[in-house]
């Protein structure tokens, strides 16, 4: 059995999320997913099917960059998506 799944994960709390790298067995990553989530109650763990790099590369090319702009009142940047 190949090495094909990554974790995912997404706050609770605020929202922000992500993916891992390294990839899994199913097996493993269920167990690891498993352990996450009882020691991070507030993090959603979820394992998926690791893209090919090269289909990933894509997907990551089409999506806009976030712009950055300053804010007048606060004189602060702010991402606009």
């Amino acid at each position: 059995m190949s090495s094909s799944y990554v974790i995912q994960w997404k706050s609770k709390v605020n929202g922000r999320a992500g993916r891992g790298t390294k990839q899994f067995e199913r097996k493993e990553a269920e167990q690891l997913v498993e352990e996450l989530n009882r020691e991070y109650p507030d993090i959603l763990h979820e394992i998926v099917k690791a893209m090919p790099q090269a289909v990933q590369r894509e997907q990551e090319q089409e999506q806009p960059e976030p712009e950055s702009v300053v804010s007048e009142e606060t004189r602060e940047h702010v991402v606009v998506e």
